[in-house]
């Protein structure tokens, strides 16, 4: 207490010091008269001392203010108490026109006075005294601090704890936190607070770039804030501006012509409501802040976020005609994963299409988006490599049948063009093949976060589109897969580091899948964008969901990945709707808009990364002993071993290649080794429709003992063990099954029997309609030559 009475009286000494070093000696205080002031001074101290004084002197209720890159401001809230009152930023230096024009109007003094100037005092008592009524209130700014502090009515006992108030004040902050402190937090006309808030609700512009007119008028504004509407007091208030500016000029703050310029300028009409920016964005880290208010630097570009808002409007303008009401769009640097544009939706405020719903943030089905982590999965598996083929053929999981999109099936297929194409089957096949739950954990690894059952509850359509997943997870993914595979969150606030990520898939397999992806036919006029001297090359890929209620489309360079989604907030399905008709050609608007680096930049194949490894050149497995042509091609450096070819055979045959001969059945001398590609029948045979030409496998020699069936017959459905719903139609009979198989040889006839019941025979496509009766049952097929197969199932009819 002892050093706060020190202070204290040091303030009131050095402030009487000025006032009296003039006068003559005769009125210098005596030593009796020292010692009253001692007195003075010590009761001055205890009561201020003892007059209360909140900390902080203001309570932190401040708008929420979200900015993105250099500060621009990307939207403002309101604070608690319905006020546009923006955070004081103590980075943020006070204009010196503002600074001169508040310190002329409201207290010249305000530099060395200790909280009250008693002149001031005197000058207000005589004139109230004199016109019996309050003309005039001497408070100083430090004291206009203490009542916007804690509001309280006018009378001389608050004016006497205000002037104790303002001591306190002074001994706890600078002269330049005092300023900050009551420009921060005076009153400008309505619901503004603070010259911050006033600056850009009035004028649209940071308080650095005031002119004098501006900066006089929020210096006399907070003196009487009612004045500033469209329909009152409008020339009241220009009156005190431009008086203010007359006394600035005569001061010299400003010269003659600026002074006629600065009396030109007109008055604001009412304030002008804040920008908003990243509607969606906003509102989201609005809530993640807990509401409190306060400034939150963000990632945003907001050029990029205006254009982008732009071309998504403009292309759901379009999208509506045929029925389909919004998207969104999210884009992010790759190597960074800092967000420079978030678009929800297309208009925040179109309620007609639930424009306030978050499209980024919103759970949707996946459709086929998720298929290259599964191929990238598999190649450091070593389950196959681009080259490699995999089969496109009828696949039955229990009741599950995948179909691809066209409904038909290639017979096998490279993983290169299965990937391009996005077919469904060898999708599912790969998933069955590598393992459901491995690629379920792998997806949380990554960072998806809607997976909310178990692996076992979505099964193999997960690859399908079978969970839900939004917009941000899957373009954090992608832009994994542009790390080379090195998967993190994306970066939204501009002062958190970026995450170092997880290695979820080598960067020689997330290379090779994004060469494949690189490959897939763009929409539009784009397709041609490889004749192009200054187009560039991106990988992405496209997804529908079922039903067709979502279309996907995600591209990713080593500058920029980029997310769309397009759909109905409210799940209904268009047939119109298509991942690559609706949503790539806005992907490639804004591929195009984003700046590029000159000359076609890709990624860097990761050489190191990677091994060679020989494959056959027909089937893309491991080349065998069979395999008569190979080829050298890289593959991820820790990938497992991969298959060898399973197609290539050497098969001995008689001199005439007309027959397969064996040890049982050949003639010594009349025999050779020969080196055929030969597929299972459930493969010949879709190739053969799809206009493949196969060579021929010999029979074997009839008059062997040893007749090999493997291979010859393949029953397609039912399958060994599978259980068959079999609905009845109206008139309660039974609806027909169609039985399907497929045999090596073309010409061979087959002969079906269900129960040693014959039904029939088929050549060439091998498909039987059956109205099976209920229970278990047993299908059995005979070709010409007598080489048979079964399969036994169980059929379930109400």
């Amino acid at each position: 207490m002892h050093h706060f009475i020190v202070q204290l009286n040091q303030v009131v000494m050095n402030f009487r010091g000025p006032l009296t070093k003039n006068l003559p000696t005769r009125y210098l205080p005596r030593s009796r008269r020292a010692r009253l002031l001692w007195v003075l001074a010590g009761l001055s101290a205890l009561a201020v001392l003892l007059t209360p004084l909140s900390s902080p002197l203001f309570p932190a209720r401040y708008s929420t203010v979200i900015l993105g890159e250099n500060d621009r401001i990307l939207r403002v809230f309101l604070a608690e108490d319905q006020q546009w009152r923006l955070p004081p930023d103590s980075s943020l230096a006070i204009p010196e026109k503002l600074k001169d024009a508040v310190l002329t109007f409201e207290d010249r003094a305000f530099s060395y006075h200790p909280g009250f100037n008693p002149f001031a005092l005197a000058r207000a008592a005589y004139q109230n005294g004199r016109a019996g009524r309050v003309v005039s209130g001497a408070s100083t700014i430090t004291m206009q601090v203490a009542r916007l502090a804690r509001p309280k009515a006018r009378t001389l006992a608050n004016k006497a704890v205000e002037l104790l108030q303002a001591i306190k004040i002074e001994l706890l902050y600078s002269k330049s936190e005092i300023l900050s402190l009551y420009l921060n937090h005076a009153p400008y006309g309505g619901n503004v607070v603070g010259y911050q808030a006033a600056s850009l609700r009035y004028f649209q512009k940071l308080p650095a770039s005031l002119t004098w007119s501006e900066a006089a008028l929020l210096a006399v504004l907070p003196n009487a804030p009612g004045l500033l509407s469209p329909d009152r007091g409008r020339e009241a208030l220009r009156n005190k501006r431009d008086r203010l500016l007359e006394q600035l000029y005569r001061e010299g703050y400003l010269d003659s012509l600026e002074h006629s310029l600065a009396v030109l300028e007109p008055l604001p009409v009412g304030g002008i409501p804040f920008r908003i920016q990243a509607p969606h964005l906003s509102r989201y880290l609005k809530q993640k802040s807990g509401n409190r208010g306060g400034i939150v630097s963000t990632t945003i570009n907001p050029a990029h976020q205006e254009n982008v808002e732009a071309l998504l409007g403009q292309h759901i303008a379009f999208l509506q005609e045929q029925g389909i009401g919004n998207g969104a769009v999210l884009v992010a640097e790759t190597q960074t994963g800092k967000i420079r544009a978030y678009a929800g939706s297309a208009d925040f405020f179109d309620v007609t299409h639930q424009g306030q719903v978050d499209g980024i943030r919103a759970p949707r089905s996946s459709g086929s988006i998720l298929k290259p982590f599964l191929y990238g999965l598999a190649f450091d598996e070593g389950l196959l490599l681009p080259e490699t083929l995999i089969k496109d053929i009828p696949t039955f999981y229990g009741s599950f049948s995948p179909q691809n999109a066209d409904e038909k099936f290639e017979g096998v297929i490279s993983a290169r063009e299965a990937l391009t194409r996005s077919l469904n089957v060898p999708a599912v096949r790969l998933l069955y093949t590598y393992g459901q739950p491995g690629f379920y954990h792998f997806l949380q690894e990554a960072g998806v976060s809607t997976l909310f059952r178990a692996p076992s509850a979505y099964g193999l359509p997960l690859i399908l589109g079978g969970a839900e997943t939004t917009l941000y997870d899957m373009t954090a993914l992608f832009a994994g897969l542009g790390k080379l595979g090195r998967f993190a969150p994306l970066q939204i606030y501009r002062d958190l580091p970026p995450g170092a990520g997880k290695q979820l898939i080598s960067p020689y397999a997330s290379y090779q899948v994004l060469d494949v992806l690189r490959e897939v036919k763009r929409p539009g006029a784009e397709y041609y964008w490889h004749l192009f001297g200054d187009a560039h090359p991106i990988a992405w890929k496209t997804g529908t969901s079922y039903g067709q209620r979502d279309g996907w489309a995600i591209g990713v360079t080593p500058e920029w990945t980029i997310g769309v989604w397009i759909g109905n907030f409210d799940g209904e399905g268009n047939a119109n709707l298509a991942g690559a008709k609706s949503a790539g050609p806005l992907l490639f608007d804004i591929f195009n808009y984003l700046p590029q680096k000159p000359g076609g930049n890709w990624f860097t194949a990761p050489d190191s990364a990677g091994r060679p490894v020989t494959i056959c050149l027909e089937s893309g497995f491991l080349a065998g002993e069979s395999c008569p042509e190979t080829d050298v091609v890289t593959g991820p450096a820790g990938m497992k071993a991969l298959r060898r070819c399973p197609y290539h055979r050497t098969l001995h045959v008689d001199l005439q290649e007309k027959e397969q001969v064996c040890s049982l059945c050949w003639e010594s001398g009349a025999h050779k080794e020969i080196r055929r590609l030969v597929y299972p029948p459930e493969i010949a045979q879709f190739l053969r429709e799809r206009g493949r030409l196969l060579s021929p496998v010999p029979p074997h020699h009839p008059g062997c003992p040893n007749q090999p069936s493997e291979h010859l017959i393949t029953i397609l459905y039912p399958q060994q063990g599978s259980h068959l719903w079999v609905p009845r139609d109206f008139g309660g009979l039974r609806q027909k099954i169609v039985f399907r198989a497929a045999h090596q040889d073309r010409q061979s006839y087959l002969y079906w029997y269900l129960n040693d019941h014959y039904l029939g025979s088929t050549q060439y496509r091998h498909e039987l309609a059956v109205s099976p009766e209920k229970g278990w049952q047993e299908l059995q097929i005979v070709d010409n030559n007598g080489v048979r197969t079964r399969s036994r199932f169980f059929v379930d009819s109400r």
